[in-house]
């Protein structure tokens, strides 16, 4: 009886353990309320989108489920398809492109009218940078990595934002890359996404 309750024991915990990879820790996983006149009341990630076992040397492997989490290398080489149902079974979805550009703020990079090198990560990256990692690629709205690090997938197969290779023009606000061909497009290192959620079924 003694070694039937310590398999049962063993298994919980092993189960327990195995689930880890397929849940966010919220208390990481912020997210950022965006009153629009425009477009209403929505939420979005604070970073750039994750996987649950990405550290701060590598991005993950084998989860289709997105976070995001500060200080980790953010999810790219992503397609379109893939981006959408991270965010789907996160209990999210992707932003619009307005939404997205919302959250940028309302200047021509999210940290101001201006460009200027190395307040995010870009022109001349060599990868990605650490999510949030940057305190001066900061939106109005408080939202991280909107210029530069990895474009974001948006609804309808449109790249935002630019990327760690793109130059000052392809990193603004309104820099968008639509891709006619979005279900066979081939991604690369700087392709990535966030998310986004409806407040009404945003959790307590």
């Amino acid at each position: 009886m003694k070694k039937l309750t310590i398999s049962l024991l063993f298994l919980a915990f092993a189960g327990l353990t195995a689930c880890a990879d397929d849940v966010c820790e919220q208390s990481e996983a912020a997210m950022v309320t965006i009153n629009s006149e425009a477009l209403g009341t929505f939420m979005i990630d604070t970073y750039e989108a994750s996987r649950t076992n990405a550290t701060s040397e590598t991005e993950g492997t084998g989860v289709t489920l997105a976070c995001n989490y500060r200080g980790t290398v953010p999810w790219s080489n992503v397609t379109y398809e893939d981006a959408r149902n991270a965010c789907l079974d996160a209990g999210k979805r992707l932003c619009t492109q307005k939404e997205w550009q919302e959250a940028c703020g309302s200047q021509a990079y999210p940290y101001g009218s201006s460009y200027v090198a190395k307040n995010c990560t870009d022109t001349d990256g060599a990868e990605p940078g650490l999510s949030g990692a940057k305190s001066s690629c900061k939106s109005s709205t408080g939202v991280f990595d909107m210029s530069g690090n990895v474009r974001e997938w948006v609804e309808g197969g449109i790249l935002m934002g630019g990327a760690y290779n793109s130059g000052s023009e392809d990193v603004k606000c309104s820099s968008a890359q639509t891709q006619s061909n979005y279900m066979s497009y081939v991604p690369n290192r700087g392709d990535g996404f966030r998310c986004c959620q409806d407040v009404s079924i945003a959790p307590e």
